[in-house]
């Protein structure tokens, strides 16, 4: 299962969080400062743990700043901290009673952890440029950074199957590959020091060199008074063991949440509960809407996702590829537009005049990585030529969507369209779009074909060509809430059924991940709830009151 920190712990990656924040709390680095209690957990079993200072500075800053800032005071902030890291510590001494990290986990913490140095270091490096007033040298491949965007399929975490008679969700690996070799502490250290301490004689080796100066420099201004070696490779040391120990800590916390997800490859969220969700959502959705048309209406062209029930059919799917204007294409049709506006041209004048500046517009070209290969714009017209001629020969609705796909990565400007999980949303009366977008929408919905697409259609944008995606339609249809139901054999219909016909993800993949998110968050709070039984909380308010 892919990596993914549990909502509350999120904040608690508590990488000497001071170091690149600050401290409001921290006035000196005394040893017996930074190891007095401020929170004592005694377990069933009679040992005790202490949540010490250091630990609530670090989580304070992560979290507890953070609440002041929105206007919580500090006393209740103070409070609210001191109860996560008792969570996290309760939790994660449970955690290491049912985890063993295997070899591949620690791996990707040394990754994460060498990150996390590469990361402090760039921090760093910036302020010196600033200091220095000297910019960062650019390159072509962060110039068009943005630019890059390519076909990501959703990478699915479960699937259903029908074994012995009932359906059951199966679990399926999506860990991600280290990307490192990193096997030890040691050998992190030895490359981030490679990394932060280069031999060329530039200004960007002077920049980092003074950069990991600094870094090291803070890192013994925060060990002061704790009577440790202040050598820098003893320092640096014991920064990379605390970071490591802190994303170790992590891992045990998320592999629990694997841990009561799976049982024997399968999930323990079941075939009938996610049924029972997406009942509870329709449900939902046609109570809300069915008695505030306006609320629908936007909820249905501005946020079509939240929405699992239609009350009507006046709302359908479209995409487009879009090839925007360059400067002065934009500055002609907007003067084009106003001379019309304004009655100084006639229709037939406006209509020519637009038909030869769309002849004029050019479409970038991208290849299989998502950058831009220079040189090589294509007319907007070819592009429509070609893309007709494709879709003709497409003898399924499924090999439609596949080309114009194809064709919307390889052109499309338009970053609203692409790996997005539903196509845009246009009602039969109303709309958010521009007026021609909308217009040629709706002649290709009169239409009714599915995979159909316009002409040139230009607008203040640039030149679309619309795909129809087909009518916003339920799944089910309700006709009496008190008595609507779903049987186990419809879970096929969920996992059948996309999102969009533009992406692979399905309304199972959706409502499965947001059962799950549920279902641990409520486990979560349960568990906590009965490991506290057994345990005997004391807080220390006269220590972190007055911080």
């Amino acid at each position: 299962m892919k990596r993914k920190i549990t909502g509350i712990f999120l904040c608690l990656l508590m990488s000497l969080a001071f170091l690149l924040t600050g401290c409001d709390l921290f006035p000196k680095n005394y040893e017996a400062y930074l190891n007095k209690s401020v929170c004592t957990i005694t377990y069933a079993d009679g040992t005790k743990e202490e949540i010490t200072t250091e630990a609530f500075i670090n989580a304070y800053n992560s979290y507890g700043s953070s609440l002041v800032q929105q206007g919580t005071s500090y006393e209740d902030a103070a409070e609210q901290t001191v109860d996560i890291l008792i969570n996290r510590y309760v939790l994660l001494n449970y955690a290491k009673t049912k985890i063993t990290l295997t070899d591949e986990d620690y791996r990707s913490i040394y990754d994460e952890v060498y990150s996390s140095l590469v990361s402090n270091l760039d921090s760093y490096e910036e302020e010196v440029r600033d200091d220095w007033s000297m910019e960062a040298p650019s390159s072509p491949e962060d110039e068009e950074e943005d630019d890059v965007v390519v076909y990501t399929p959703y990478e699915p975490t479960a699937k259903v199957v029908f074994e012995n008679g009932e359906y059951k969700i199966m679990l399926l690996d999506t860990d991600d590959e280290p990307t490192t070799n990193f096997s030890s502490i040691e050998q992190i250290i030895q490359e981030f020091n490679s990394y932060a301490n280069p031999n060329d004689g530039t200004n960007n080796s002077k920049i980092k060199k003074e950069a990991y100066r600094r870094l090291i420099s803070t890192l013994k201004k925060n060990e002061e008074g704790l009577k440790l070696s202040t050598d820098s490779a003893s320092v640096l040391k014991r920064y990379v063991e605390k970071l490591t120990k802190s994303v170790e800590e992590n891992y045990y916390i998320t592999n629990l949440e694997e841990y009561y997800k799976t049982e024997d490859g399968y999930s323990t969220i079941t075939v009938r509960q996610v049924l029972n969700k997406y009942k509870t959502l329709m449900l939902q959705s046609k109570f809300k809407y069915e008695s505030n048309n306006e609320t629908y209406d936007t909820a249905m062209l501005e946020s079509f996702k939240d929405v699992y029930y239609v009350v009507d059919d006046n709302y359908f799917f479209v995409s487009h590829i879009l090839m925007e204007f360059s400067d002065e294409q934009k500055n002609e049709y907007d003067n084009l537009q106003s001379e019309y506006e304004k009655g100084y041209i006639s229709q037939g004048v406006y209509q020519q005049r637009l038909v030869e500046l769309v002849a004029q517009i050019k479409a970038q070209v991208r290849d299989d990585n998502g950058n831009i290969i220079e040189n090589t714009n294509v007319k907007a017209s070819d592009v429509l030529t070609s893309l007709q001629k494709e879709l003709a020969s497409a003898n399924t609705d499924e090999k439609k969507a596949e080309i114009f796909n194809k064709y919307m990565y390889k052109y499309s400007q338009d970053p609203g369209t692409l790996n997005a999980e539903y196509m845009y949303v246009i009602g039969n009366e109303t709309s958010q779009m521009v007026e021609s977008f909308t217009d040629a929408s709706r002649e290709l919905n009169e239409e009714g074909v599915f995979g159909n697409i316009s002409g040139l259609v230009a607008s203040e944008y640039g030149v679309h060509i619309v795909f129809y995606g087909g009518n916003v339609e339920n799944l089910f249809t309700i006709d009496d809430m008190n008595t609507f139901e779903l049987k186990d054999e419809d879970i096929e219909k969920l996992t059948n059924t996309k999102l969009s016909a533009l992406n692979n993800k399905t309304v199972f993949d959706k409502v499965f991940e947001l059962l799950s998110d549920d279902s641990y968050s409520v486990f979560e709070n349960m568990n906590l709830n009965v490991l506290k039984k057994d345990l005997t909380i004391e807080k220390h308010k006269s220590v972190y009151e007055n911080l």
